[in-house]
């Protein structure tokens, strides 16, 4: 009878290896997925930042690299501002884990060349009409090179105007980008205001002007209702950069 049991047993063993073996197939094909899954994403990542950089001399010696969603950045930029905002770009980044930052900074400036730039950095600075550290300035056998990120339009012509004026400058390269992001504190406070009103649909807000100091919003203008008053003054206050709010909104009669 010992026998007959150990006999009847060694079916049962052979049943649980094949299930062994069934099972393995299906999670080397999941992991191969989730393998090619991640490869496509790293792929499209790099493409994100390759894209983002600037076509210019400079940003191609910046290299990139993404495995497994980490990021590695190699090679040399112009300034600290550059390599920062490079560095913010690449962590706002869906499906970036880390980044490690290899930059370094390379001016490629002649001593003559250097004296120029100066000259027109502490121009740009005394512009009435520009806040300090408006552009970055590159000087190369009298062409002048601004970059950077400036508020509107006109900073952008104005900071052009300002390094043609000056002694030394025979072309200038403006390549400002116009950024809304480096808007002054209470411009960006009454931009976003503005955007949330027109987001509601629900009450007019076509007759609403918006204005802000040290993040005190106005109200002005007229509204249909007395709720239409009251929902322009409950959206503004509950944006974050707003302090406190002056509902001068009339109800039309």
């Amino acid at each position: 009878m010992a026998r007959k049991k150990k006999a009847a047993a060694k079916p049962k063993a052979k049943k649980k290896t094949a299930k062994t073996k069934r099972k393995a197939p299906k999670a080397s094909v999941k992991k191969a997925g989730h393998a090619l899954r991640r490869s496509a994403m790293d792929r499209e990542l790099r493409k994100k930042i390759a894209d983002h950089l600037p076509r210019s001399r400079e940003h191609s010696q910046v290299t990139v690299d993404v495995k497994s969603g980490f990021v590695v950045l190699r090679g040399f930029v112009r300034s600290f501002r550059e390599r920062e905002r490079l560095r913010r770009f690449v962590m706002r980044l869906v499906g970036v884990r880390a980044l490690k930052d290899l930059l370094r900074i390379k001016p490629a400036e002649t001593l003559a060349d250097q004296e120029v730039a100066l000259h027109i950095r502490n121009a740009l600075d005394a512009h009435s009409e520009l806040p300090p550290g408006t552009a970055t300035v590159h000087v190369s056998n009298g062409t002048c090179s601004l970059r950077g990120y400036v508020c509107s339009a006109e900073e952008r012509h104005v900071a052009e105007m300002v390094a043609r004026n000056c002694r030394g400058v025979c072309t200038v390269v403006n390549e400002l980008a116009v950024d809304p992001l480096d808007e002054e504190p209470d411009a960006a406070t009454t931009r976003l205001v503005r955007k949330a009103l027109d987001y509601c649909k629900d009450f007019d807000t076509q007759g609403i002007t918006v204005s802000c100091m040290d993040g005190r919003v106005v109200l002005r203008g007229n509204v249909p209702t007395l709720l239409d008053r009251l929902l322009a003054e409950e959206i503004t206050r509950i944006q974050s950069c707003v302090r406190s709010v002056e509902n001068h909104i009339q109800v039309a009669h």
